[in-house]
C-alpha cells in the first residue's frame, strides 16, 4: 500500500532543518510513499526550508500566506494526498520515525484508525507534570462530556485508511488542535474502535499549546457534545 506522511510545520524551521532528511530516508527509500508538508503560514525560514525540500522525489509542499491552524492545514494535505494510508506525525520526532511501520502495517490489516499512544499499557513518555496534568484532565474530560474510550486522544502521530479519512475530514469543523480528538470521538459514534498503539513519546520543541488554551478545548468539547 501507499503511504502518504503528512509533516505539519508552523514556525518549525529548525526542526524542519534537522528532522525531514532522517524522515524522508526512512519513509520514501524503503517503501512506496509520499511526504506532504502543511505549511501553515509560518513566519520564520520554515517555508523557504521546506520549498528546498520540495524539490525531492514524491516531496509535496502546501503552503498558506495566513495560518489556519494545525488541523485545518492537515486536513487540506489530506484531501490532495494520493496514498492508501495516511498518516500525519509531529516534525520534533516526539514519537521515534520506528513507528511509522508498525502504524501503517496495523492500517493493512485492517485498523480505519491507528493512533499513538502515550498513556495505553507498554507507552513510555517524558514529559514535564504540568503537560502530563493537563494532558491527563482533557483526556478525562473527554470521556465524561464525549463518552470516548480511548486513553490518548492528543498525541501528534495518528494513520488512517485514505478511504475512511477522506470522508471523514468533511466532516470536520474544528481548524485548530481539537480536530483529531474530534476524528476520533466521530469515528466512535459509527461503531469504529480506533486502535491505539504504545509508544515511546519525548516533549518535543514543536507544542504550540499553551496553558491559556484549555478554555478553547473545553468549548470544543462542548460544543461537539451539542452537535452529537
Amino acid at each position: 500500500m501507499r503511504l502518504s506522511l503528512i509533516l505539519p510545520v508552523y514556525n518549525g524551521c529548525e526542526e524542519l532543518k534537522r528532522n525531514f532528511m532522517p524522515i524522508y530516508n526512512k519513509v520514501v527509500r524503503h517503501r512506496d510513499a509520499e511526504i506532504i508538508i502543511a505549511e501553515d503560514g509560518s513566519y520564520d525560514c520554515s517555508k523557504k526550508i521546506a520549498m528546498n525540500f520540495a524539490r525531492l522525489r514524491n516531496v509535496r509542499l502546501i503552503s498558506r500566506r495566513r495560518r489556519i491552524g494545525k488541523g485545518g492545514a492537515i486536513c487540506n494535505a489530506i484531501s490532495v494526498a494520493k496514498g492508501d494510508v495516511i498518516g500525519y506525525m509531529d516534525i520534533d520526532l516526539a514519537v521515534p520515525l520506528r513507528y511509522v511501520e508498525m502504524a501503517v502495517k496495523k492500517v493493512e490489516e485492517g485498523n480505519p484508525i491507528v493512533l499513538g499512544s502515550r498513556y495505553a499499557k507498554g507507552a513510555s513518555t517524558e514529559r514535564s507534570r504540568s503537560r502530563l496534568a493537563e494532558s491527563m484532565l482533557f483526556n478525562l474530560m473527554m470521556r465524561i462530556f464525549l463518552g470516548s474510550r480511548i486513553s490518548d486522544h492528543q498525541c501528534g502521530f495518528k494513520f488512517w485508511d485514505g478511504r475512511y479519512i477522506r470522508k471523514a475530514v468533511k466532516e470536520v469543523h474544528d481548524n485548530r488542535w481539537f480536530f483529531d480528538s474530534e476524528i476520533l470521538v466521530r469515528a466512535q459514534r459509527r461503531g469504529i474502535v480506533p486502535y491505539e498503539m504504545p509508544v515511546v513519546w519525548r516533549e518535543g520543541d514543536s507544542t504550540k499549546v499553551g496553558r491559556t488554551d484549555f478554555l478553547y478545548f473545553f468549548g470544543a468539547i462542548m460544543k461537539l457534545r451539542k452537535e452529537l
